[in-house]
């Protein structure tokens, strides 16, 4: 059977929180605050990309609350819409009842620096109705640039900074995609392959590259 690069990012990628692996010791801390209830602003990751952003507030969405479900989530790219509209959609959709036995929505704003300064504006609004989590709706906003955040979207946020990933975080995750498939590979050659440069960082996205040249070249004649 012919291993696809997706079927290997559906099978392998974290499902749960608690497969989300980082050595900052502040990330797990945060993350975990909400389920545990010790935490409950609304959520702004900032980090560079690559570094998982997305894929964590994602995780932590599904796990807020023990029965959350995906119907309670919505998921805005601000990078396909950035307008206020997007903001105003969301804002006709939280008074809704949710499924689950909080009430409570999940509202993920990836690339949020990309919203124009009136949907900025708007969103401020929004959040100011809804300050927590506790109180309805729980806003996890992501962005590559903390400066694109204006100050009283900033200024209401927790905001969490996510570390670059190093070759180290990305490591375990390669070896373990690439044992469970029996694909032989040599690994320091897979440490150097996934090391960006002399720095040591890497990111989970270049992983998933270099796993599909591996596959490529087992592939080839």
């Amino acid at each position: 059977m012919t291993i696809t690069l997706s079927s290997l990012m559906s099978k392998y990628e974290p499902k749960k929180l608690a497969d989300y692996t980082t050595f900052n010791l502040k990330t797990l801390t945060v993350i975990h605050g909400y389920p545990q209830g010790t935490l409950t602003r609304p959520l702004l990751l900032v980090g560079p990309a690559g570094s998982g952003k997305t894929q964590l507030a994602k995780l932590l969405a599904a796990e807020v609350i023990p029965d959350m479900t995906p119907y309670d989530i919505r998921f805005v790219d601000a990078a396909e819409d950035p307008s206020a509209k997007a903001i105003k959609s969301i804002g006709q959709t939280v008074h809704t009842f949710a499924r689950n036995s909080q009430n409570l929505r999940v509202v993920i704003l990836d690339e949020a620096h990309e919203f124009t300064a009136q949907a900025m504006a708007s969103l401020k609004g929004l959040m100011t109705k809804f300050p927590s989590l506790d109180k309805g709706v729980f806003f996890i906003l992501t962005t590559n640039h903390l400066s694109g955040i204006s100050d009283p979207v900033r200024d209401r946020c927790l905001i969490l900074e996510v570390p670059a990933t190093t070759v180290d975080d990305v490591l375990p995750m390669a070896c373990r995609v690439l044992d469970g498939e029996g694909i032989a590979y040599a690994f320091e050659d897979l440490r150097t392959a996934l090391t960006k440069d002399s720095s040591g960082l890497a990111t989970f996205r270049d992983m998933w590259g270099v796993i599909e040249d591996i596959i490529t070249r087992r592939s080839m004649p």
